[in-house]
């Protein structure tokens, strides 16, 4: 069986790749076209894009180009084909546990598609009021921080003083304040590794994700000051190059966002609707006596023996 298995492989590297690019391209596979077969069963294309479906959709593309999951997958179809074609043929399917089984995967799968056909059938409308309403009831979500773009230039007092660490900080700072360019300051004077990649400019960042300190020095200049902070890295020559304040976008700008939102839950209240309809019908009974035997019964637990009184040493 190894061997038969292994030549399949073999047989479906090639292949693989067809289909990979058939899908890439979006040409038509007829859903009978045959993947893989032997004497005793066949996996066509619907085979495994039944298969599949359990992917989620943007991962599909990546699974197909992927030669041996695909060649095990479509492996693993032929063997399922054959193991069922041989428990039909033995009547497995009518005993009782089996077709109960068989009937609730069955019903799984309607559900599923009832559900799908549901959303595709609710009543066009226009989602701009729900989303709007998404809008309003989420604005603090929308909310953006504030963002700072600076550049610094790091005086560390590891190897120095703290008092050698200002003056050199200083010195830093007088040349900035000269016009000086930036970029050849903090590679001549940072002590900051990342320098060598960023020449001491930080991309606009809330305050939140800075150091503390450095975050609260930013937060007090304007564009264009420079002043000097310490935090437990040394001390920072900081210059705040532009400051975007807190925004929120308008419902405009979000609009296309919010209608796709909008939408979502939109047909997730079409569902509700039905699945309550379902829930509140008068006609629906539980049958508490079978419900009650069918709950496992826990064995009494005998009470503790009595104490036995201590015998009377003589």
């Amino acid at each position: 069986m190894n061997h038969t298995l292994n030549i399949l492989r073999a047989v479906l590297a090639g292949a693989i790749c067809t289909i990979a690019a058939t899908v890439h391209a979006q040409t038509a596979v007829k859903p009978d076209a045959v993947l893989a077969s032997n004497a005793r069963a066949k996996v066509l294309y619907e085979d495994l894009i039944a298969e599949i479906a359990r992917l989620p959709e943007e991962h599909r593309l990546e699974f197909l180009l992927n030669r041996q999951r695909v060649a095990v997958v479509i492996e693993n179809i032929l063997i399922g084909k054959i193991m069922a074609a041989e428990a039909l043929k033995s009547g497995l399917e009518k005993k009782p546990n089996v077709a109960a089984e068989i009937r609730n995967q069955t019903e799984k799968v309607l559900t599923k598609y009832r559900r799908e056909e549901l959303e595709a059938n609710a009543p066009k409308i226009d989602l701009t009021a729900l989303a709007r309403e998404i809008y309003l009831t989420r604005l603090k979500d929308y909310e953006k921080p504030a963002l700072y773009t600076s550049w610094h230039t790091l005086v560390k007092t590891k190897d120095r003083t703290r008092e050698a660490a200002m003056e050199r900080a200083k010195l830093v700072k007088t040349k900035v304040d000269a016009g000086e360019k930036l970029e050849a300051i903090a590679k001549q004077y940072s002590d900051d590794e990342s320098t060598t990649v960023n020449a001491g400019f930080i991309r606009p960042t809330p305050l939140s994700y800075l150091d503390r300190g450095f975050a609260n020095a930013l937060e007090k200049l304007k564009e264009g000051e420079t002043t000097l902070v310490e935090t437990d890295y040394g001390v920072h020559v900081v210059r705040l190059l532009k400051m975007v304040p807190k925004h929120r976008p308008s419902f405009e700008e979000m609009k296309q966002d919010l209608i796709g939102e909008a939408d979502k839950t939109y047909k997730q209240r079409i569902i509700e609707t039905y699945l309550s309809d379902i829930r509140s019908d008068p006609t629906v009974k539980l049958n508490e006596d079978v419900l009650e035997a069918i709950r496992p019964k826990l064995p009494e637990i005998p009470p503790p023996p009595a104490p036995v009184a201590p015998t009377r040493q003589l």
